[in-house]
Protein backbone atom coordinates (compact mmCIF):
# COMPACT_ATOMS: atom_id res chain seq x y z
CA UNK A 1 0.00 0.00 0.00
CA UNK A 2 1.79 3.19 -0.96
CA UNK A 3 0.17 5.52 1.03
CA UNK A 4 1.10 3.21 4.30
CA UNK A 5 4.71 3.01 3.22
CA UNK A 6 5.50 6.98 3.46
CA UNK A 7 3.08 7.03 6.41
CA UNK A 8 5.13 4.78 8.01
CA UNK A 9 8.59 6.38 7.27
CA UNK A 10 7.28 10.32 7.95
CA UNK A 11 5.37 8.72 11.22
CA UNK A 12 9.22 8.25 12.21
CA UNK A 13 9.75 11.80 11.44
CA UNK A 14 7.62 13.29 13.56
CA UNK A 15 7.95 10.82 16.36
CA UNK A 16 12.02 11.41 16.49
CA UNK A 17 11.64 14.66 16.02
CA UNK A 18 10.10 15.69 19.15
CA UNK A 19 9.67 12.83 21.45
CA UNK A 20 7.50 14.46 23.75
CA UNK A 21 4.97 15.08 21.52
CA UNK A 22 2.41 13.54 19.51
CA UNK A 23 2.15 14.53 15.48
CA UNK A 24 -0.44 14.44 12.76
CA UNK A 25 1.08 12.27 10.03
CA UNK A 26 0.17 13.40 6.41
CA UNK A 27 -0.30 11.52 3.20
CA UNK A 28 1.65 12.68 0.72
CA UNK A 29 -0.13 13.75 -2.45
CA UNK A 30 1.39 11.17 -5.46
CA UNK A 31 2.98 13.40 -8.03
CA UNK A 32 5.77 12.53 -9.98
CA UNK A 33 8.25 9.53 -10.40
CA UNK A 34 10.24 11.18 -8.02
CA UNK A 35 7.46 10.02 -5.61
CA UNK A 36 6.79 6.32 -6.27
CA UNK A 37 3.16 5.03 -5.85
CA UNK A 38 4.18 1.74 -4.44
CA UNK A 39 1.08 -0.07 -5.69
CA UNK A 40 3.41 -2.39 -7.45
CA UNK A 41 6.17 -4.66 -6.73
CA UNK A 42 6.70 -6.81 -3.59
CA UNK A 43 8.04 -4.81 -0.96
CA UNK A 44 9.90 -2.05 0.98
CA UNK A 45 12.93 -1.18 2.37
CA UNK A 46 13.19 2.03 4.29
CA UNK A 47 16.09 3.65 5.79
CA UNK A 48 15.06 6.80 7.92
CA UNK A 49 17.87 9.50 9.31
CA UNK A 50 16.47 12.07 11.17
CA UNK A 51 18.60 14.80 12.25
CA UNK A 52 16.93 16.81 15.15
CA UNK A 53 17.98 20.97 15.79
CA UNK A 54 17.74 22.62 18.94
CA UNK A 55 18.81 26.28 19.67
CA UNK A 56 19.37 27.43 23.02
CA UNK A 57 21.06 30.88 24.18
CA UNK A 58 21.99 31.29 20.12
CA UNK A 59 23.57 28.12 19.90
CA UNK A 60 22.43 25.08 17.44
CA UNK A 61 23.01 21.10 18.56
CA UNK A 62 22.15 18.67 16.54
CA UNK A 63 21.04 14.85 17.32
CA UNK A 64 21.20 12.61 14.55
CA UNK A 65 18.86 9.13 15.10
CA UNK A 66 18.65 6.71 12.99
CA UNK A 67 15.06 4.32 11.99
CA UNK A 68 14.12 1.55 9.32
CA UNK A 69 10.76 0.34 7.88
CA UNK A 70 10.44 -2.59 5.81
CA UNK A 71 7.33 -4.61 4.06
CA UNK A 72 7.14 -7.88 2.12
CA UNK A 73 4.25 -8.92 0.48
CA UNK A 74 1.21 -7.55 -1.68
CA UNK A 75 1.41 -3.43 -1.69
CA UNK A 76 -1.24 -2.88 -3.29
CA UNK A 77 -3.84 -4.42 -0.61
CA UNK A 78 -1.30 -3.94 2.53
CA UNK A 79 -0.98 -7.96 2.80
CA UNK A 80 2.46 -8.37 4.09
CA UNK A 81 4.48 -12.16 4.65
CA UNK A 82 6.62 -13.23 7.40
CA UNK A 83 10.27 -12.43 6.04
CA UNK A 84 12.43 -13.37 9.05
CA UNK A 85 15.39 -12.05 10.57
CA UNK A 86 15.56 -8.16 8.91
CA UNK A 87 18.67 -6.19 9.66
CA UNK A 88 19.81 -3.42 9.01
CA UNK A 89 23.60 -2.36 9.73
CA UNK A 90 23.54 -5.51 11.78
CA UNK A 91 20.33 -4.37 13.91
CA UNK A 92 17.30 -6.69 13.80
CA UNK A 93 14.08 -4.84 13.20
CA UNK A 94 11.00 -6.14 15.31
CA UNK A 95 8.05 -7.44 13.80
CA UNK A 96 4.65 -6.27 14.01
CA UNK A 97 1.36 -8.35 13.83
CA UNK A 98 0.85 -7.32 10.56
CA UNK A 99 4.31 -8.86 9.34
CA UNK A 100 5.48 -5.25 9.17
CA UNK A 101 8.81 -5.06 10.43
CA UNK A 102 10.11 -1.49 12.26
CA UNK A 103 13.14 -0.22 14.21
CA UNK A 104 13.31 2.57 16.83
CA UNK A 105 15.78 3.80 19.27
CA UNK A 106 15.74 2.83 22.48
CA UNK A 107 16.77 3.56 26.25
CA UNK A 108 19.92 1.81 25.66
CA UNK A 109 19.98 3.03 22.35
CA UNK A 110 19.75 6.10 22.13
CA UNK A 111 21.23 6.95 18.53
CA UNK A 112 18.97 3.95 17.09
CA UNK A 113 20.95 2.85 13.47
CA UNK A 114 24.02 4.62 12.27
CA UNK A 115 24.26 5.63 8.63
CA UNK A 116 27.32 7.36 8.27
CA UNK A 117 29.31 4.68 6.96
CA UNK A 118 26.63 1.61 5.72
CA UNK A 119 22.81 1.67 4.66
CA UNK A 120 23.24 -2.48 4.86
CA UNK A 121 20.36 -4.42 4.60
CA UNK A 122 19.75 -8.22 4.86
CA UNK A 123 16.45 -10.02 5.09
CA UNK A 124 15.72 -13.54 5.81
CA UNK A 125 12.58 -13.87 2.91
CA UNK A 126 13.16 -13.13 -0.15
CA UNK A 127 16.52 -14.43 1.05
CA UNK A 128 18.70 -10.92 -0.48
CA UNK A 129 21.60 -8.38 0.91
CA UNK A 130 21.70 -5.19 -0.30
CA UNK A 131 23.92 -2.23 0.87
CA UNK A 132 22.94 1.45 -0.51
CA UNK A 133 26.33 2.68 -0.18
CA UNK A 134 28.55 -0.11 -1.90
CA UNK A 135 28.49 2.09 -5.36
CA UNK A 136 25.33 0.83 -6.69
CA UNK A 137 22.71 2.43 -4.55
CA UNK A 138 21.97 6.00 -3.80
CA UNK A 139 22.97 6.77 -0.20
CA UNK A 140 21.53 8.70 2.35
CA UNK A 141 20.22 12.25 1.18
CA UNK A 142 23.14 14.86 2.31
CA UNK A 143 24.55 18.15 2.55
CA UNK A 144 22.36 20.56 4.01
CA UNK A 145 20.71 22.19 7.05
CA UNK A 146 17.86 23.98 8.06
CA UNK A 147 18.33 27.11 7.78
CA UNK A 148 18.23 30.05 10.64
CA UNK A 149 17.92 29.20 14.22
CA UNK A 150 14.23 30.30 14.61
CA UNK A 151 11.97 28.51 17.33
CA UNK A 152 9.13 30.57 16.62
CA UNK A 153 6.15 31.01 13.48
CA UNK A 154 4.00 34.13 13.49
CA UNK A 155 0.88 32.91 11.73
CA UNK A 156 0.42 36.73 10.97
CA UNK A 157 3.22 36.75 8.46
CA UNK A 158 4.00 34.11 5.58
CA UNK A 159 7.15 32.12 6.65
CA UNK A 160 9.78 30.29 4.38
CA UNK A 161 11.56 26.61 5.65
CA UNK A 162 14.94 26.97 3.68
CA UNK A 163 17.74 24.75 3.82
CA UNK A 164 21.57 26.85 3.90
CA UNK A 165 22.91 24.55 0.92
CA UNK A 166 21.32 21.99 -1.95
CA UNK A 167 20.93 18.29 -0.89
CA UNK A 168 22.52 16.12 -2.61
CA UNK A 169 21.33 12.17 -3.46
CA UNK A 170 17.51 13.66 -3.36
CA UNK A 171 14.45 12.51 -5.43
CA UNK A 172 11.86 14.48 -3.94
CA UNK A 173 11.51 16.70 -0.96
CA UNK A 174 8.88 17.19 1.70
CA UNK A 175 8.59 20.50 3.57
CA UNK A 176 6.50 19.91 6.46
CA UNK A 177 5.19 22.14 9.52
CA UNK A 178 3.17 20.59 11.80
CA UNK A 179 0.42 22.52 14.67
CA UNK A 180 -1.85 21.86 17.55
CA UNK A 181 -4.54 21.06 14.55
CA UNK A 182 -2.95 19.77 11.57
CA UNK A 183 0.23 19.80 9.05
CA UNK A 184 0.59 21.07 5.70
CA UNK A 185 3.08 18.91 3.53
CA UNK A 186 4.48 20.53 0.67
CA UNK A 187 6.01 18.07 -1.99
CA UNK A 188 8.90 19.88 -4.30
CA UNK A 189 11.87 18.07 -6.27
CA UNK A 190 15.36 17.36 -4.99
CA UNK A 191 17.46 20.27 -5.64
CA UNK A 192 14.92 22.83 -3.96
CA UNK A 193 15.80 24.86 -1.33
CA UNK A 194 12.80 26.16 0.48
CA UNK A 195 9.02 26.14 0.11
CA UNK A 196 6.99 29.23 1.59
CA UNK A 197 3.37 29.09 3.65
CA UNK A 198 1.11 31.33 3.62
CA UNK A 199 -0.37 33.24 6.76
CA UNK A 200 -3.52 31.84 6.28
CA UNK A 201 -2.26 28.27 5.43
CA UNK A 202 -0.43 28.68 9.03
CA UNK A 203 -2.94 30.08 10.78
CA UNK A 204 -5.11 26.74 10.28
CA UNK A 205 -2.15 24.97 12.11
CA UNK A 206 -3.93 25.67 15.67
CA UNK A 207 -1.22 27.49 18.24
CA UNK A 208 1.28 25.15 20.52
CA UNK A 209 4.85 25.45 21.61
CA UNK A 210 5.18 21.94 20.57
CA UNK A 211 5.10 22.30 16.85
CA UNK A 212 7.57 21.54 14.48
CA UNK A 213 9.13 21.78 11.24
CA UNK A 214 10.25 19.18 8.97
CA UNK A 215 12.46 19.21 5.51
CA UNK A 216 12.86 15.46 4.02
CA UNK A 217 14.68 14.57 1.35
CA UNK A 218 14.40 11.39 -0.21
CA UNK A 219 15.40 9.06 -2.88
CA UNK A 220 13.93 5.88 -4.76
CA UNK A 221 15.31 2.60 -6.22
CA UNK A 222 13.01 -0.22 -7.60
CA UNK A 223 15.77 -3.27 -7.47
CA UNK A 224 15.52 -7.18 -8.40
CA UNK A 225 16.08 -8.52 -4.96
CA UNK A 226 15.95 -11.74 -4.01
CA UNK A 227 14.09 -12.71 -7.12
CA UNK A 228 11.41 -10.24 -6.27
CA UNK A 229 11.02 -6.50 -7.25
CA UNK A 230 11.50 -4.24 -3.96
CA UNK A 231 11.71 -0.50 -3.44
CA UNK A 232 14.43 1.33 -1.59
CA UNK A 233 13.96 4.19 -0.19
CA UNK A 234 16.41 6.23 1.81
CA UNK A 235 15.14 9.99 3.58
CA UNK A 236 16.17 12.29 5.85
CA UNK A 237 14.57 14.01 7.52
CA UNK A 238 15.90 17.52 9.56
CA UNK A 239 14.13 18.55 12.03
CA UNK A 240 13.22 21.40 14.42
CA UNK A 241 10.52 22.05 17.17
CA UNK A 242 8.96 25.30 17.06
CA UNK A 243 6.31 27.28 18.93
CA UNK A 244 3.46 28.27 16.88
CA UNK A 245 1.03 31.10 17.48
Amino acid sequence: MNKLIMILSIAFLGFMSACSKSTTTPTPPNKNAANPSFTTGDGAIIAVMTRTSTTNFGFTTDIDLGTAVAVFGNLSTGTYNDAGTVTLNAKALTKNSNNSYVFTPSATDIKGIDFSTDIDWSVGTPTFTYNCKSGTGKGMPSGAKLDGTYTFIDVNSDFTVSLNNAIGNADSIYFQITGASKTILKVTGGSTKSASFTSAELKTLGNTVGGSVVVAPWNHELKTLGGKQIHVVNELALSRVVEIK
